[in-house]
């Protein structure tokens, strides 16, 4: 395991520990929520009409595929290798998740693909939401640690894993 600049350490520790993390999540609740919430009168025919304007403002559940597609555009990546090698991600799962085959990718393989992809933390927590593991408080320390990285845009896989093995986390880029 690499070694873990002292500087990189503290910073997160005072991240996690001085509610940076319940920062982050506050303001990432901001921007994913409209402004109006839908109140429910008591006859069917009022509870019928919230539900279908419920209906229609809900996104569609994206795919993997989809997301992975349009990074490769945004981001201009030519090569996908570049992607799956950087995310330590087997070719033949990489297939299985460019073939458009629905289906719902682990957390670990959610945050490689947000750091392979180099994504804002808007974008990681639309991927993360997406697939019903968005960020909460009850976060553990893993999901805390990955924010910190993509939140100041820190995209070194070694030094994310050098990070997580120093709390005591299971790695996301090695096999350790």
């Amino acid at each position: 395991m690499n070694e873990v600049n002292s500087t990189l350490k503290e910073d997160i520790h005072y991240f996690i520990y001085s509610g940076g993390f319940n920062k982050l999540l506050e303001y990432l609740n901001t921007i994913n929520h409209s402004a109006t919430e839908a109140f429910f009168g008591h006859s069917l025919s009022s509870i019928y009409s919230e539900l279908r304007i419920i209906q229609q403002g809900m996104k569609k559940k994206r795919s993997i595929t989809d997301f992975i597609n349009t990074w490769m555009r945004e981001k201009n990546v030519q090569r996908p290798s570049y992607i799956y090698k950087r995310g330590n991600i087997k070719k033949e799962h990489w297939s299985k998740l460019i073939s458009g085959v629905p289906h719902e990718p682990e957390l670990k393989t959610l945050y490689r693909l947000a750091i392979a992809f180099e994504l804002t933390i808007e974008e990681t927590y639309e991927l993360l939401l997406n697939f019903n593991r968005a960020f909460s408080p009850e976060s553990n320390m893993t999901d805390q640690i990955v924010s910190y990285f993509i939140t100041n845009k820190i995209y070194e896989p070694s030094q994310i894993d050098a990070i997580l093995h120093e709390f005591g986390e299971e790695t996301l880029f090695s096999d350790e």
